[in-house]
């Protein structure tokens, strides 16, 4: 058997074995690192000029924070949503695409939104790693309150702390969905 035939088998096999989908909790998980990024990224394009311009007290930032912290909450849900829908039609005319290659019919056997134990371990492996990180975050926040510093810093602390533990509980995520535990 050559190398052509074995390139041919693979390619046969592709054809009649479904991929499966992305997990669920792992298209969320996307979901939820790509909007929290975008939402801190853009916050920080429009205070970032502000703090330069003058003084951190007269730094007008608690709109913009809200409007972040809004945007990354209903941006992952509608992220989710529409990853939710293209699964379904990917799915859907993957099967018809393989069915009409095949001459018969293939239909998805698996359910895409069904959680299990790997999903429910890789989830609380997560969310430890981001609420561990943020509880250590606190203590600097609270230091930050004892020495009374502006509220612009203090705010901007639970800002940040929120982001990189929830950037970082999603990448633990997300490599334990791509490489296991």
């Amino acid at each position: 058997m050559t190398a052509s035939d074995d390139r041919a088998s693979d390619k046969a096999n592709e054809l009649t074995e479904p991929r499966a989908p992305m997990p669920f909790g792992e298209r969320n998980v996307w979901a939820s690192a790509i909007v929290t990024l975008i939402a801190s990224i853009v916050y920080l394009i429009v205070v970032v000029p502000r703090v330069i311009e003058g003084p951190v007290d007269e730094v007008s930032w608690v709109v913009p924070m809200a409007w972040a912290i809004g945007g990354a909450f209903a941006g992952t849900i509608l992220l989710s949503i529409l990853g939710a829908i293209g699964s379904e039609v990917d799915g859907a005319i993957g099967a018809a695409i393989r069915s009409s290659l095949m001459g018969r019919e293939t239909k998805r056997n698996f359910p895409l939104h069904a959680e299990d134990v790997r999903d429910r371990e890789i989830r609380q492996r997560g969310e430890f790693r981001t609420l561990s990180d943020m509880s250590s975050g606190l203590f600097f926040i609270l230091i930050l309150a004892i020495i009374d510093a502006d509220s612009f810093w203090v705010g901007n602390a639970v800002l940040l702390i929120g982001t990189v533990g929830n950037l970082k509980g999603s990448a633990v995520k997300i490599r334990a969905y791509r490489r296991g535990f």
